[in-house]
């Protein structure tokens, strides 16, 4: 069971990853593929984004950074 949820963590930091790599060259979010990594980031930055406004930072938006710090925290509980 431990196995499954770290397989779903690593995939998670992937479209991460594709996610703001595809932001920095696809800035239209509504194109393929971004629509589709939008649909599963979005859910996971919304409770960050409704916390720490990116309009309030200037337009930086460091919800991904605390994305991988909370994906972080949840493989190192289930890794001990």
């Amino acid at each position: 069971m431990l196995d499954i949820i770290d397989a779903i963590i690593s995939l998670l930091y992937m479209i991460v990853i594709v996610d703001v790599v595809l932001s920095w060259v696809m800035p239209n979010a509504d194109e393929f593929p971004r629509n589709l990594t939008r649909q599963v980031t979005d859910p996971l930055y919304a409770p960050i984004r409704s916390v720490i406004d990116p309009q309030k930072l200037g337009g930086l938006d460091i919800s991904p950074i605390i994305l991988f710090m909370i994906l972080g925290a949840m493989r190192g509980m289930i890794g001990s």
